[in-house]
């Protein structure tokens, strides 16, 4: 994730981590467990191993 200038605001506003993380993805950022989900679609890997290794998505 890029730390833009309107995320380290909010950080230093000490805004939520979900309002943050909210923002990052309406700026473009892929969670972890999203990047897993395209690449189940791709072949590249399980259902199980995106399961066990990454935490679900607030949204």
């Amino acid at each position: 994730m890029k730390i833009t200038d309107e995320i380290k605001e909010m950080i230093l506003n000490r805004a939520t981590t979900r309002e943050i993380k909210r923002r990052a993805i309406e700026n473009g950022m892929i969670t972890l467990r999203r990047s897993g989900l395209i690449k189940i679609k791709n072949g590249i890997t399980s259902v199980e191993e995106v399961l066990r290794e990454t935490v679900r998505d607030w949204d």
